[in-house]
């Protein structure tokens, strides 16, 4: 798949594919328009692109864009003029597709205007209706973004029946697109980094796109992909609007030749298959047909678990109907530390010192949690690993003068809340808390043991009477004297 990078019609955004060696571009005939074409000469695209670079042309009216029915006829005659004009420069151009042209205008244009031209440089877009009847009459169909995902099962059919090939018009993530049956597909996604903050970086055969939010955490990582690229890392910190949006191209054209090499590799590895026999779906089957294939019984013997998780027997005592013990072994799952993962497709093969070519990992990961020194065990080795990061982070953040780096204050972050988490598992407290509530007037006591509060607070045999009292009162004044 090939990325067509929107926008050239705008000097600036020129000069920054330019710079970065942009072979395919696409240019907006609608933003031509609108930035102010020539009065005293034609605009020949032979002026303002390099040789060897493809330019596709698009008409790029919007949708929205309110016109009267005499200034969409003017637009589309100045397009085809233009188009006339510059043929020979041009790589692929598509028709002009709006809500307020009819079909008939459509179709009219098509067989008067458009049939002439080379097939390999027109393409007709598609946007409601059979599919199918495009393909099998042109060469080149294009298909809007937001719909290209789920008409792309019927273009590699088409592609593949027909030698259709389909473009993408405007598609918001052309990584997306990296694996199916679209020869083209056209993006103004380079430009995100400079209109909406965004980062778009190449790393580790992956493309990483961050939003606005994350700019400042997510731009100071990639410092060696910076330094491939021949990209100044200070000014991409400092969100200079070219070094970014660079960067970005840099990323799509990376993108590219993995999926081109990986595409390479995948065809060649076809030309090695077995040949067809009875499990294998010939490639002239009919995926719509009512027959299908029946599948062939597997020997139980050959069947086993997946090697995710492993199981293990394990005997215990349980208690049956009738009250009794019995002896059972029950299988229990458990993690296994064997692995799928092989060199050819590792992650971190091109760097892993134990990398060779058709051969399973050389690593196990033997983790085993099951009591709780284990689990402080466990703890306390992601602790020092967590707390060489930190330090690697500061040491990183020196290097690049000093200025603090926000990933090395979420590193300690994590740090304390590992040590927080060791913490509490040392603390072994047994806390009993009483709560107590006074709907009344009672007394704290009487709202605890209630009528046995106002039992304590009475002397027994009902109290003294009179004569013990008068006698209480004599004893306590004679012990003064």
């Amino acid at each position: 798949m090939k990325i067509i990078y929107l926008g050239a019609e705008v000097p600036s955004n020129r000069t920054i594919l330019d710079h970065s060696n942009a072979q395919k571009v696409g240019v907006s005939y609608w933003g031509l328009v609108k930035r102010g074409l020539p009065k005293t000469k034609k605009y020949l695209l032979e002026n303002y692109f390099k040789d060897e670079v493809e330019v596709y042309v698009y008409p790029g009216i919007p949708a929205t864009a309110s016109l009267t029915d005499e200034e969409l006829e003017d637009f589309c005659a100045d397009y085809e003029e233009f188009i006339s004009d510059n043929l020979n420069r041009i790589t692929l151009f598509s028709e002009i597709s709006h809500p307020n042209l009819s079909q008939e205008f459509i179709t009219q244009q098509r067989a008067s205007v458009w049939n002439e031209v080379d097939d390999t440089k027109f393409g007709v877009v598609y946007t409601e209706g059979s599919l199918e009847s495009l393909a099998t009459r042109y060469l080149n169909v294009f298909i809007a973004g937001n719909v290209a995902e789920a008409l792309e099962p019927m273009c590699r059919k088409f592609s593949s029946q027909h030698g259709t090939k389909f473009h993408i018009l405007g598609s918001i993530k052309p990584d997306k697109f990296r694996n199916s049956p679209f020869e083209t597909t056209s993006t103004l996604a380079w430009l995100s980094p400079m209109m909406r903050g965004e980062t778009i970086v190449w790393f580790g055969n992956q493309l990483h796109r961050y939003p606005k939010r994350m700019k400042d955490q997510a731009r100071s990582r990639y410092k060696a992909a910076y330094e491939e690229a021949n990209l100044n890392f200070d000014k991409i910190l400092a969100d200079d609007a070219v070094e970014v949006s660079r960067l970005a191209v840099w990323s799509y054209q990376q993108l590219e030749i993995w999926a081109d090499s990986t595409k390479h590799i995948s065809d060649i590895s076809g030309e090695m298959l077995p040949p067809q026999n009875s499990q294998t779906t010939p490639s002239n089957t009919d995926i719509s047909a009512s027959e299908s294939v029946k599948l062939l019984q597997r020997n139980p013997l050959e069947m086993r678990t997946l090697p995710v998780l492993g199981v293990e027997v394990s005997r215990v005592i349980e208690t049956d109907e009738t009250g009794r013990d019995v002896i059972k072994d029950v299988p229990v799952l458990r993690s296994n530390s064997t692995s799928l993962r092989q060199c050819n497709s590792c992650f971190v093969k091109d760097n892993c010192p134990a990398f060779k070519v058709d051969n399973p990992c050389a690593f196990n990961l033997p983790v085993e949690v099951k009591t709780k020194e284990q689990l402080k065990g466990l703890i306390n080795s992601l602790l020092e690993i967590q707390g060489q990061r930190v330090a690697f982070a500061k040491f990183a953040e020196d290097l690049n003068g000093g200025y603090p780096d926000p990933n090395t204050g979420l590193e300690m972050d994590r740090f304390f809340k590992m040590l927080k988490t060791i913490k509490e598992l040392d603390e072994s407290k047994e806390t009993m808390r009483i709560s107590v509530e006074r709907g009344n007037s009672a007394g704290v006591l009487s709202s605890l043991f209630g009528d046995r509060a106002q039992k304590l607070t009475e002397l027994p045999n009902n109290g003294y009477n009179e004569d013990q009292t008068n006698e209480i009162i004599k004893k306590i004044n004679t012990t003064d004297i």
